[in-house]
């Protein structure tokens, strides 16, 4: 897995305009606390979380309010159509969790075999 990037000061936003469950990128009120994928590096977002129509999204890259969709329906979720002002919010996804877990464990097990 390719490494995601992450900011720990991301300030959630709203959509400025409603979302179809095809399209390949949005925008929103405020984007500049959010991570730009401008190091090659993807971001996940989660767009009306805590609603039946969350989803969450694999992000390319963001200039300035509009984020560029790499993967809809990301990490288990669906596709979905969001409406405006939905909520838009940075957020650290399962399969990177599982992916540090794997590679900690291996790693703790190659030092207990002494390899």
């Amino acid at each position: 897995m390719l490494r995601r990037e992450f900011l720990g000061s991301v300030v959630a936003t709203t959509l400025t305009a409603n979302v179809s469950n095809v399209a390949t990128s949005f925008s929103v009120v405020d984007g500049s606390t959010f991570p730009t994928g401008s190091s090659g590096n993807m971001f996940v977002v989660v767009l009306s979380r805590g609603t039946p129509v969350e989803e969450k999204m694999l992000i390319s890259s963001r200039s300035t309010n509009t984020f560029n969709i790499y993967q809809r329906g990301y990490d288990g979720t669906t596709a979905q159509n969001h409406t405006a002002p939905s909520s838009v919010d940075h957020v650290l996804d399962a399969l990177t969790i599982q992916d540090m877990n794997r590679s900690t464990y291996d790693n703790e097990i190659s030092i207990w075999m002494a390899v």
